[in-house]
């Protein structure tokens, strides 16, 4: 069976809550939110919180010490210090906060002595479940109540941990309300395998048409978007094994195609619940029949790296004779059969999505890849090069 590690949205906000979770196997940016959010539960004032490269960490985690308004400073390693903050810090300092950025943008977060007012109202203006989990664990340990307006859901993994620690939530069409003047239950989470490295494996079988099943995966209907691109695509996709378990849908997931995939056009609000696997899904149309188009996904240019230019940089090294269009918030493909056996160097601006879609793209192919780094792969799928050795020789 593939060892994959825990899911690390959930287990992040496992995490920051202090809720008990099986921790054995976890990527590093797990490991830096469980260390920060061990010291930020210390009796000690002024703390330094360092989340690594973890930009759900650090906006978890600011949410919930703005709401205790505790002094303290969250900080990040090189590539989170250039992510943007401020769509965090301006609702809660709305709220009632004392936040501050670095040149009012990026970490350090600087959290000074407030608190929040008793009642908050705020709609989302993108969709984004950090920015709501943010909110929500506040709201959570300011003990107030918040009502989110969320026009286009996002990942839910905040509102179904807090329901299972049976907090005061109700979830109204697109109205989420939390009071959070009621204490939650600590218990023990089982967390699933995370969906998001399942991803890179999944396209793995397909590209090299192997079936090997993918055991206890989540299953979140916020995560799972990525399987409906791939049917679109013309894969053949089976759950078996379906369970509820703390609350987190999994299964067993298996994989395959037996006709040619074919390029698709996605926008809207399918992106969303799809803005970890684009990298993914450019790869695949790498190997597909047709034009593939992407849109409305302006927030790639905001994660580790800017996943849309790194992305086409390096697919027109992978493959010269390939067809590429960037726009603003996405991009289109026009994919070319004719690859050559060349080695090629890639950056990857240390993004280990960008790092691990390649190598998915390299097992296809047979291409040998010269990566200038591999280690900011730990941060989230710990052994990705040991599973590839040994199910994808």
């Amino acid at each position: 069976m593939i060892k994959l590690p825990k899911d690390k949205s959930i287990a992040q906000r496992c995490a920051v809550l202090n809720l008990e979770f099986d921790e054995s196997f976890i990527g590093e940016d797990v490991k830096n939110t469980l260390h920060a959010a061990n010291q930020f539960a210390s009796n000690k004032e002024d703390l330094t919180l360092d989340l690594g490269n973890s930009g759900t960490g650090i906006r978890l985690l600011t949410g919930y010490a703005a709401g205790f308004g505790k002094k303290c400073t969250l900080i990040g390693d090189k590539s989170l210090s250039k992510r943007p903050m401020r769509r965090i810090s301006d609702p809660l300092n709305n709220w009632g906060a004392k936040i501050s950025l670095r040149d009012d943008k990026y970490p350090p977060i600087e959290i000074g002595k407030s608190k929040l007012q008793s009642n908050f109202v705020y709609e989302l203006e993108i969709p984004s479940a950090q920015i709501k989990s943010c909110l929500l664990l506040a709201a959570l340990s300011s003990k107030t109540r918040i009502e989110i307006i969320e026009n286009i859901p996002s990942r839910d993994h905040t509102e179904r941990l807090l329901k299972e620690c049976d907090a005061e939530i109700l979830i109204e069409g697109n109205k989420i309300i939390l009071d959070g003047t009621k204490e939650i239950t600590k218990k023990f989470i089982d967390v699933p395998k995370d969906f998001s490295s399942a991803a890179y494996l999944i396209a793995a079988n397909i590209l090299t048409e192997k079936v090997i099943p993918l055991v206890g995966i989540g299953v979140n209907e916020t995560r799972t978007a990525f399987l409906n691109v791939l049917e679109e695509m013309g894969a053949n996709i089976e759950l078996h094994n379906y369970s509820v378990i703390s609350n987190e849908p999994r299964a067993d997931i298996t994989a395959s195609f037996d006709k040619k995939l074919k390029g698709i056009s996605i926008s809207g609000q399918k992106i969303p619940n799809l803005i970890d696997e684009i990298p993914l899904i450019a790869i695949m149309a790498m190997f597909a029949e047709g034009k593939t188009t992407i849109k409305d996904a302006k927030e790639l240019r905001y994660k580790e790296s800017d996943r849309i230019s790194l992305l086409l940089s390096n697919m027109k090294k992978f493959n010269p004779n390939i067809g590429l269009k960037e726009f603003d918030d996405g991009f289109e493909i026009i994919p070319s059969k004719n690859f050559n056996n060349d080695s090629v160097d890639l950056k990857t601006g240390g993004d280990h999505r960008i790092i691990m879609s390649f190598m998915i793209a390299a097992l296809a192919t047979g291409k040998k890849i010269n990566f200038d780094e591999t280690e900011s792969v730990e941060t989230s799928f710990p052994g990705f090069y040991q599973v590839i050795e040994a199910w994808y020789p």
